[in-house]
C-alpha cells in the first residue's frame, strides 16, 4: 500500500486516539483527518496550499503544549525541503516566523538552534536587519554553549550578512573568514561553499568601493570557486546563489552574454525548485542586463515582473532597489524624467525605512539628475546638498564618485567659466574615483555626464 506523505507523516507522530483525553479528542481528531483523509491538493494548487494540512496540524499540535510533535512537523519533507526550509524558498518568510516562534524554547537546545537560524533569516530576507542581528547573536551563542560548530558557522555567516548589508566590509569580511575557517575545519563543504561566496561577494564589493584591485580580483575568484563547490554537491539553491553573486562582477565588468548565460542558468534552477526568491534575482538582473544592452521594453518588462515577485514576498531592501533600476531604466535610458521621479522617490522612501546605507547616495544622486533634466533648479539644490551629507558620512568610492560627478554637473548648468572648468576637473576627479570600466554606476555616470556637458538631455 502506497502511503501519502501526510499518512506518512502521522504514523511517524505515534498518536494513539485511544490514549488521548476526551478534552483533547476533537483535535487529534482533527490531525488524523488533515494528515490522513483530507484529499491530496491539485496540481495547480498555490504553494501555500500544498502544505495547509501540515501547518493545521502544526497548530493543533501546539495548542495542546505537543511541542515534541510540532517539531517534528517543522522538520517533516513535504516536497523536497523540511517544512520551515519549503517555506522559505517559496517566500512565506511572515509564515515562517510564526512557526519559530511557536516553538522557540520548547523542545531542546538543537530545536532551538534551528528556530534561532531561521528567525535570523527570516528578518533578514524581509530587511528586518536589527531583529535579524538579536537573532543570529542568540544563536551564536547557544551554538558555543552546547558546542555546535555547524550552528556556530552559520550563526557567524548571517551576522556577516549584515555588516555587509550595512556597508561595514571589514566586519563582514572578518565574520565570513571565520565562517569559512570553521567549515573547513570540520568538513562541511555545503557551509563553505556559502561562506566562500559570502566572503567574495564582500571582497569585490569591498575592492569596488575602495578602488582596492586586489580585494577585488581575489573576490571573484572566491566567487568562482563557490560556484564550482555547489556544482559538485549538485545543490541547486546553493547553485542559484552563487550565479546571482558571481554574475554581478560580470555585469560590472559589461560582459552581458555572460550574464545571460548565467542568468538562464538560475532561471532553469529556479523552475524546478520554485524558488521564489532566486527567480526574483535572475529577473531583476535580466532587466538590468537589457538595460544595458539597449533592449528597454524587455528590460522594463522583466524589472516590473520582478518587483511584482519582491513585493509578494515582501523584502523591502530589494523592492526599493527594484523601484530605483526602473527609475534607471524610465530616467537615463527613455528620458522619461517624471516617470523616472515617482520611482526614484518611492525607492527612497522604502530604503530610509531599512537599516541599510547602501545604494542611499546613488538613489538620492539620481532624484538630483531627474531635477537637473527637469530643470527643477530648486529641488536639484536640494537634493544634492543631501548626496553631500550622505558622501561625507560614506567611505565609499562609489559614493564619493557619483556625488562629484553630481556636483560637476551642477556646476556646469551655471553660466559662469570657472564653474564650468571646475567642473571638468570634478569630472575627472569623479571619474578616477569610479572608473567607467570598472562598474556600471561608473558607465551610467560618464553617460549622464555626457549628455550635460554637451546638452544631449531632452
Amino acid at each position: 500500500m502506497n502511503l501519502t506523505a501526510g499518512q506518512k507523516l502521522y504514523a511517524a507522530l505515534e498518536i494513539d486516539t485511544r490514549l488521548v483525553p476526551l478534552d483533547r479528542l476533537n483535535a487529534y481528531n482533527a490531525i488524523a483527518y488533515f494528515l490522513t483523509v483530507e484529499d491530496e491538493p491539485p496540481e495547480q494548487a498555490k504553494n501555500l496550499e500544498r502544505v495547509d494540512r501540515y501547518l493545521q496540524a502544526f497548530h493543533h499540535l501546539c495548542e495542546m503544549s505537543e511541542w515534541q510533535k510540532a517539531g517534528q512537523i517543522l522538520s517533516f519533507c513535504p516536497i523536497s525541503k523540511e517544512l520551515h526550509d519549503q517555506l522559505r524558498i517559496w517566500g512565506y518568510y511572515r509564515e515562517q516566523i510564526g512557526l519559530y516562534q511557536d516553538l522557540l524554547g520548547k523542545v531542546s537546545p538543537e530545536q532551538d538552534l534551528v528556530c534561532l537560524n531561521g528567525l535570523g533569516r527570516a528578518f533578514y530576507n524581509l530587511s528586518d536587519f536589527d531583529k535579524s542581528w538579536g537573532y543570529y547573536q542568540q544563536q551564536l551563542q547557544l551554538s558555543r554553549q552546547v558546542n555546535n560548530r555547524k550552528t556556530e558557522a552559520q550563526a557567524i555567516g548571517g551576522l556577516g550578512d549584515i555588516q555587509h548589508m550595512r556597508q561595514n566590509y571589514s566586519e563582514a569580511i572578518a565574520l565570513f573568514q571565520q565562517q569559512l575557517d570553521i567549515a573547513r575545519k570540520i568538513g562541511d563543504r555545503k557551509q563553505e561553499g556559502y561562506a566562500l561566496t559570502s566572503l567574495g561577494c564582500a571582497l569585490y564589493n569591498f575592492g569596488l568601493t575602495r578602488n582596492k584591485q586586489n580585494y577585488h580580483q581575489n573576490g571573484l575568484n572566491y566567487l568562482q570557486e563557490s560556484l564550482g563547490i555547489a556544482q559538485e554537491l549538485q545543490d541547486p539553491e546553493m547553485e542559484s546563489f552563487c550565479l546571482t553573486n558571481v554574475r554581478r562582477a560580470y555585469f560590472d565588468r559589461g560582459q552581458y552574454d555572460q550574464v545571460l548565460i548565467f542568468i538562464q542558468q538560475q532561471l532553469d534552477i529556479c523552475d524546478k525548485t520554485n524558488d521564489k526568491r532566486g527567480r526574483y534575482f535572475a529577473l531583476e538582473d535580466l532587466g538590468q542586463c537589457y538595460s544595458m544592452l539597449r533592449k528597454y521594453d524587455q528590460a522594463l518588462c522583466y524589472a516590473k515582473e520582478a518587483l511584482s515577485i519582491v513585493r509578494e514576498f515582501g523584502d523591502k531592501f530589494y523592492e526599493s532597489c527594484t523601484l530605483n533600476n526602473l527609475g534607471v531604466i524610465y530616467c537615463y535610458k527613455l528620458h522619461r524624467y517624471q516617470e523616472a521621479l515617482s520611482y526614484f522617490e518611492k525607492s527612497l522612501e522604502i530604503l530610509q525605512k531599512t537599516d541599510s546605507q547602501e545604494r542611499i547616495a546613488l538613489i538620492v544622486v539620481n532624484i538630483f539628475n531627474c531635477h537637473c533634466f527637469l530643470k527643477n533648479k530648486e529641488q536639484s539644490d536640494f537634493y544634492l546638498n543631501r548626496a553631500k551629507l550622505f558622501m561625507a558620512k560614506s567611505d565609499s568610492l562609489e559614493d564619493k564618485g557619483l556625488v562629484t560627478m553630481a556636483i560637476a554637473n551642477a556646476y556646469w548648468g551655471r553660466n559662469e567659466f570657472w564653474y564650468k572648468a571646475w567642473g571638468i576637473v570634478l569630472v575627472i576627479k569623479g571619474l578616477l574615483m569610479m572608473p567607467p570600466w570598472r562598474s556600471v554606476n561608473g558607465r551610467l555616470a560618464m553617460e549622464v555626464t555626457i549628455k550635460q556637458i554637451f546638452g544631449l538631455a531632452n
